[in-house]
């Protein structure tokens, strides 16, 4: 995980290079060196279509590269599925200084990609922690990231002819 409070230079630096190293971090769920031009295409197409996604901030960060875009996308969530489960056993445990540090951690990667809902709710949980608030609602909010990384990894991982899943509000 890149330092706290690292920029969005430092967090691009840090993502592009681990590339060999990432698959020990990965639980044996390897990222492709390049995607297929034909899927990256479709993909982006498709991401397009995710809820509090904005595909072309995230494009941006990546000079408008779209394999480096959704290799990146791919690596984040990849990266934070363990961290929102224990995300959401401190919500459930008032864990409020651990919770603090992920939610902020993954609220910087999120932003950087374009993923403004990820990173609102990031936002709203390190807040909550810090606001000393009812473990009921960090709980909610811990939940609602939770499940919105798996939506966005069922995304990035759908194949081409599959539907969108619809986001729960």
């Amino acid at each position: 995980m890149p330092p706290i409070g690292c920029s969005t230079a430092a967090t691009f630096a840090w993502v592009t290079r681990y590339d060999g190293a990432f698959d020990s971090f990965s639980k044996n769920k390897p990222v492709p060196a390049t995607v297929p031009p034909a899927l990256v295409s479709d993909t982006v197409t498709r991401l397009r279509l995710v809820p509090g996604l904005d595909v072309d901030a995230g494009l941006a960060f990546v000079g408008n590269s779209a394999d480096v875009f959704v290799r990146l996308l791919t690596r984040f969530v990849r990266l934070h599925e363990a961290d929102v489960q224990q995300i959401v056993g401190q919500a459930e445990r008032a864990d409020r200084a651990w919770l603090q540090r992920l939610a902020h951690s993954i609220k910087g990667g999120a932003a950087t990609l374009g993923l403004t809902d990820l990173a609102g709710l990031a936002h709203q949980l390190d807040q909550a922690a810090r606001a000393d608030e009812s473990g009921a609602h960090m709980v909610e909010l811990a939940r609602t990231l939770q499940a919105d990384l798996a939506a966005l990894s069922k995304y990035l991982t759908q194949e081409p002819a599959a539907q969108p899943a619809q986001r729960h509000p």
